[in-house]
Formats: C-alpha cells, sequence, structure tokens
C-alpha cells in the first residue's frame, strides 16, 4: 500500500470511543491496536466515569494516569500502549479525548446526556426534535452555546496546567448525530419527509464543520495542531448504499472537503455494500471494516487508504490459537500494511489472551 500524508491510523485513547491521528511514517506493517470498555476500568481499578469524568479535566488526567499505568503493567509486550509515550505520558492524559463520549454534537444541540459509571454517556431516552423543532432551526450560535462554553473552560484549564491542548473528540457522523438528535424517525423521514431529512442533514454537517473548526483552532493555538477529521458512520447498516448514496454520502464528500485529511469509520460492519461510495469520496485517508468484509476486494480498491480491521474479542475466547493466527495472517497477506483492532474488551476476556493476540501479531510482523 502506497504510504500517503493524507492517510489517518485509528487511536482509541484509554477510557474513549475510537478517534484518528495522521499516520506517523514508522508503524508495524500490522499495527495492533487494543481497546477496553469503560466497564473494564470500572471492575479492574475502581475508575468511575460519571459526569465528573467528563466535566473535571484535573480529576480526568488522575484517572486517565492510574488507567495508562494499569494496561502498561499488564500488557508490557503490546506497543501499542506505548506508542504515545514519546510526546509524554502526561500530554496524553491531559487531554479533551474520550469526553462526552459520542455526544459532543447532540449535546450542542441540546440534547441532554446521562452518565453512567460504567458506561459513556448517552443522550436522555425521548430528548428528540419533533418535525416542527427541525423546521425552525437556524444556524447554531456556536460563541454562546452552554456546550462549547463548557468545552473551551476545560480546554482552558488543560492549557494553563499542562499547556498543550492535547487529544480529539469524537464528534460522530452525520447520521449517528441524526439518529441521537431526531431517534429513530430519522429513518422514517428518509421515507417519508426526505425534503426534511436533508435539511436536517445540512445542518449537522454546517453545525459540525463549525464546531471542529474551532475546537482544532483552539488547540493549534496552545501548540497541538490538528485538522483531519474522520466521520463515524455507525449505524450505515441500518440503511441502503443507495439511501446512504442519496443522503449521506454528499455530506460526507462535504465534510472530506474541509479538511486537511479525512476518513470514514463503517463501524466493525462488513463494508462491502458501501466500497463503491465510498470510493466515491476525495483523497480517502481512513477506512475501517469487519473482519467478515471481502478484505481482496478492499484492499484492491483503497490502495492509497490507510485501512483498519476490527477483529471481535470473543474470538479469542471462541477460537483456537492456530486459527487466531489463520485469521491475522489473512488480514495482512489481503490488505497490509495496516492495522488490526481488538475493540471494546470486556472484564470476561482474560489478560493472557489478549497477550497471546499481540504475540500471533508480533511473530507474524517478525515473519513478513
Amino acid at each position: 500500500m502506497h504510504q500517503s500524508n493524507t492517510q489517518l491510523r485509528g487511536y482509541i485513547p484509554l477510557g474513549a470511543p475510537l478517534v484518528w491521528e495522521p499516520v506517523v511514517g514508522d508503524e508495524s506493517p500490522l499495527r495492533m491496536i487494543a481497546s477496553f470498555t469503560v466497564n473494564w476500568f470500572y471492575k479492574r481499578i475502581g475508575v468511575d466515569f460519571s459526569k465528573r469524568y467528563h466535566t473535571d479535566p484535573v480529576y480526568r488526567f488522575e484517572c486517565l494516569n492510574k488507567m495508562k499505568k494499569t494496561v502498561q503493567e499488564r500488557f508490557a509486550h503490546v506497543p501499542y500502549f506505548f506508542e504515545h509515550d514519546k510526546g509524554g505520558f502526561e500530554r496524553e492524559c491531559a487531554t479533551i479525548s474520550g469526553i462526552f463520549g459520542v455526544c459532543p454534537v447532540a449535546m450542542a444541540y441540546g440534547m441532554e446526556p446521562v452518565y453512567y459509571k460504567n458506561g459513556w454517556p448517552a443522550i436522555r431516552p425521548g430528548a428528540h426534535l419533533t418535525i416542527d423543532e427541525i423546521k425552525a432551526l437556524q444556524q447554531l450560535d456556536l460563541q454562546n452555546n452552554p456546550f462549547m462554553e463548557q468545552l473551551f473552560d476545560q480546554m482552558d484549564i488543560i492549557e494553563k496546567n499542562w499547556g498543550l491542548i492535547d487529544g480529539y473528540i469524537n464528534f460522530q457522523g452525520v447520521l449517528n448525530n441524526a439518529f441521537k438528535i431526531r431517534g429513530t424517525d430519522i429513518f422514517i423521514d428518509m421515507l417519508d419527509d426526505p425534503g426534511l431529512a436533508h435539511y436536517l442533514f445540512d445542518h449537522i454537517t454546517d453545525t459540525m464543520i463549525r464546531m471542529i473548526k474551532m475546537v482544532q483552532k483552539r488547540q493549534r493555538d496552545s501548540g497541538f495542531d490538528s485538522n483531519h477529521f474522520c466521520t463515524s458512520n455507525c449505524v450505515v447498516n441500518m440503511i441502503s448504499a443507495d439511501t446512504y448514496k442519496e443522503f449521506i454520502l454528499p455530506q460526507d464528500i462535504k465534510l472530506s472537503r474541509a479538511f486537511d485529511r479525512f476518513g470514514v469509520h463503517n463501524c466493525n460492519w462488513v463494508v462491502d455494500p458501501y466500497i463503491v461510495e465510498y470510493a466515491k469520496i476525495p483523497g480517502l485517508g481512513y477506512l475501517d471494516l469487519g473482519f467478515d468484509s471481502d478484505l481482496e476486494r478492499v484492499g484492491a480498491i483503497f490502495k492509497n487508504t490507510r485501512l483498519e480491521v476490527f477483529y471481535d474479542p470473543a474470538n479469542l475466547l471462541n477460537k483456537t490459537e492456530y486459527e487466531i493466527k489463520t485469521d491475522i495472517g489473512a488480514v495482512l497477506r489481503k490488505i497490509g500494511p495496516c492495522d488490526i483492532t481488538l475493540p471494546d474488551i470486556d472484564d470476561f476476556i482474560p489478560d493472557e489472551k489478549i497477550n497471546m493476540f499481540a504475540r500471533i501479531v508480533s511473530d507474524i510482523v517478525d515473519a513478513y
């Protein structure tokens, strides 16, 4: 695969959803990423992810230091958990990564979050915009938006205490955010009232671009360089490829043109139905997919795109070591160099299984 200066790679900060960062250029041919559910940290070391974690950057810093020390001790042979140390252990823990989970854009629209001690925040059930409220939407005044004011207050605290405002907020994607703001009715709107759906998607895209640029400028002013975005299409499997093409692809293209680097998070789904449409996005620097996707076809089409494959952690319990090794080898052979990710590892997965996976990846890379 050709190395491009527009490529992004997956980055899952501790206690945070997947975000992205520019490729460095020294990545392993098969870079292993591992992430734990927040329940894992709650069960193993008692970290509480309630409201204070998301609103108090000093408290979050203390929690993240504890979390990072834990994973580095338990998984000393997983290079991924040491990747960001060259930028400073402290810097990665003094961060905006993970705050408010996947809810920031919906919160800017006035949606109220519910916090959990062992889970990410979620938008309060039933708190969705009505048709009349959507029709009445004007451009959000982000300079005087309560959510943005709270976020910028946190960034001020981080800069005052640690200098650089490190990290990445998960701003989600247009369909994901519409799902949070409108609820399941958005899928009905696309059929029964496409004009309304288009209007909401346009509004969300405009809001996202302005929000992201405001945050990234504030970070750049502190010395942390950031000017990329990866859209999250986690619920794309709930619509057909034709529906994606009509409603969401134009928004993804608009987003791609707004930033220096751009990628698509397809979640852990089979990407095959959407391949043709994703290939229309100019300069696509990142794409992820489920392991059961047509890897060879993806590799042939997205030659200049950094690819990431999600491998279900349940396989560590359900498959033999030989089967796992065969799977991992197939990923590298068909689309490498790339990333392979064990996402959302929960408390029931033994540590030794994760270390086994890391050892298999290392052995395969050594033989590559």
